[in-house]
């Protein structure tokens, strides 16, 4: 019976016996009482995350003054659990050039672990099929900082984010005078939906 539940209901199922087991005296709190409730439906626990954020520029400049039509992504690849370039976490760099990753809430971070830093300059669209917002191509950036494999081989976009994380991140990212990158390898990224 239960390998016909959706999976939004059985969350929802989660979420209400979390509250109710909260409202009934118990006072182990809310995430206590949905943990033990995850536990005991044998759900994913949430992961372990640790604070990702700083400061990027471009030439010496803030992204909005570098390239003011377009969008400046910082993306994390992990080498060791590719996923689509969709479902990488990223995070929108504001105009000034400050990013924050969020996860579970606003400025926690992301899961623990290794990764490979990318950026992508994109420029906002709409997607016809699901009349939402995207992200397309050409990069910005030349192609020069949106490929894992590249930037893999650069010890400054090769990190370890362990708890509790760091907010000082600086990333200072050089364009001019560099030789553009005309095909992308295959994982890079140059669009996102």
């Amino acid at each position: 019976m239960l390998g016909k539940i959706h999976p939004t209901w059985l969350a929802a199922g989660v979420a209400m016996l979390a509250l109710f087991n909260l409202g009934c005296g118990k006072s182990s709190g809310v995430d206590t009482a949905m943990e033990q409730q995850m536990k005991d439906l044998n759900l994913l626990p949430k992961a372990s995350v640790a604070k990702f954020a700083g400061h990027i520029t471009i030439d010496g400049k803030s992204p909005r003054e570098a390239y003011p039509k377009q969008v400046l992504v910082v993306l994390l690849y992990d080498p060791k659990n590719p996923t689509g370039r969709d479902n990488l976490p990223k995070a929108i760099c504001k105009n000034d050039g400050d990013f924050e990753f969020n996860t579970y809430e606003r400025g926690d971070g992301v899961p623990t672990g290794s990764y490979v830093v990318l950026f992508a300059e994109l420029t906002p669209g709409l997607m016809a099929s699901k009349r939402g917002k995207s992200l397309r191509g050409p990069d910005g950036l030349a192609n020069l900082y949106n490929d894992p494999d590249k930037n893999a081989e650069d010890p400054q976009f090769k990190i370890e984010i362990a708890a509790p994380g760091k907010t000082d991140w600086i990333f200072n990212l050089e364009v001019l005078g560099k030789q553009p990158i005309a095909s992308p390898g295959p994982h890079a990224v140059t669009e996102l939906k």
